[in-house]
């Protein structure tokens, strides 16, 4: 969830903390939220990318912001603000401290003078914090998703009843032909391919296996499946990689890396039902999730693999080949030795899931499994070997098997 912050020119950053600290704290702790505070003078500096998508929530922590709104909303793509996939009211909060309710009002005027519905949320901070966490748990997976391709081959058991999606959690799917995609990575311009390449490869500790040129075409992948995403108006994705690599030599490790950071959920494979699993876990828990295979299990740990993983959750990472073909760029993650929680949701109609608590032990490397690997200190062999719903699972970096057990239970999937 993502709540945007005005305040006027007269007031700092450090004074919204401090003025709202008990209402932030609980808005970042109840609601998974994060927030951005802005002013007149700060606005560029949040650069013009950030400010072209509507936020879960505007908050109005000052009077006078009324003018910093309305400059925020032109940046705003309102068409796609009005997709049928978008939530249709924009919620302001205003607890009226410091002439915020004023503002308020006069913003929810400006937003119905355009044609837009608005509510404000006012009150107590319990009852601020009841009417975000409400809002945002009728619906926390509205958005549409793109299937870049079929799933692959050898996931037998990993689609989704699409209908029902659509029905139950106001999820649009949209197929994407990977002849679109395979057109689209010839038509990226090689200079702007080789700056990503470049900036990757200095945040990497090092370069093993890619040569510059695998690089090079790796970023024209991210920068290809990045336009469809952004021309499709896309939440989400699952793309039939291997394709990929058979047809151009490249592959799609490093766009779902990067994409997964820059808030589109990207998973591998086809797979839809790892997918929402990966797009719950961002929209309940606020937190990119790694998409992996339980690869080696004792009756003390459990070792989870894969050849991608957003780089915000490693503490460093090393460019690497693709593990299966040995062809294009993969990542190896260096995962911090932390507490973690491991979750799938599946079925065809989404009516099981998984979860549990566990920290890392070991952040491993061996050559018989994909690049990034982690071992987390929990017996799975039970669930694994007997129950498991499906191949994939996702890792997500802290504890949030309660948060996600509530949703569960709210909406009648069972426990396996």
């Amino acid at each position: 969830m993502n709540i945007l912050i005005l305040r006027s020119s007269f007031q700092t950053d450090e004074f919204v903390r401090n003025e709202y600290a008990e209402l932030l704290q609980r808005i970042e702790n109840e609601c998974h939220a994060e927030i951005h505070i802005i002013g007149d003078e700060s606005i560029e500096t949040h650069g013009r990318a950030s400010l072209q998508t509507i936020p879960d929530a505007f908050m109005i922590a000052t009077g006078g912001v009324e003018n910093l709104f309305k400059r925020i909303w032109s940046a705003i793509d309102v068409e796609m603000m009005c997709a049928p996939s978008r939530p249709k009211t924009v919620t302001i909060i205003a607890d009226g401290r410091n002439n915020s309710l004023a503002a308020a009002l006069e913003i929810l005027t400006y937003l119905d003078n355009n044609g837009m519905e608005g509510r404000i949320v006012h009150g107590t901070n319990d009852e601020i914090v009841s009417a975000i966490v409400e809002a945002h748990g009728r619906a926390p997976l509205q958005g549409r998703i793109g299937l870049f391709g079929q799933p692959s081959d050898w996931l037998i058991a990993s689609s989704v009843d699409r209908d029902f999606l659509c029905q139950h959690y106001g999820i649009e799917t949209v197929d994407i032909d990977l002849q679109r995609l395979i057109e689209g990575i010839k038509d990226v311009a090689q200079d702007e391919a080789a700056t990503v390449a470049q900036d990757m490869v200095k945040r990497a500790r090092t370069v093993k296996e890619p040569t510059g040129a695998d690089m090079v075409e790796a970023a024209k992948a991210y920068l290809a499946i990045k336009k469809i995403c952004q021309e499709e108006r896309l939440d989400a994705f699952t793309i039939r990689c291997f394709d990929i690599v058979k047809t151009c030599g490249t592959t799609s490790c490093l766009a779902l890396a990067l994409l997964n950071d820059e808030g589109i959920v990207a998973g591998c494979e086809g797979d839809m039902q790892t997918l929402l699993t990966m797009l719950l876990a961002k929209r309940i828990c606020g937190e990119v999730a790694f998409m992996a295979n339980p690869s080696q299990l004792t009756d003390n740990s459990s070792m989870l693999a894969h050849c991608t993983i957003p780089l915000s959750m490693c503490d460093e990472t090393i460019v690497r080949s693709h593990f299966e073909s040995g062809i294009g760029v993969a990542i190896q993650g260096l995962l911090p030795l932390t507490d973690y929680t491991l979750f799938k949701w599946g079925g065809p109609k989404l009516d099981r899931y998984f979860v549990t608590e566990a920290q890392a032990v070991e952040t491993p490397y061996s050559e018989h499994f994909c690049r990034t690997q982690i071992t987390l200190d929990i017996n799975l062999k039970p669930y694994l070997l007997q129950h498991s719903i499906g191949n994939h699972h996702v890792i997500i970096r802290g504890r949030h098997a309660e948060a996600i057990r509530k949703f569960m239970q709210e909406h009648k999937v069972k426990a396996c």
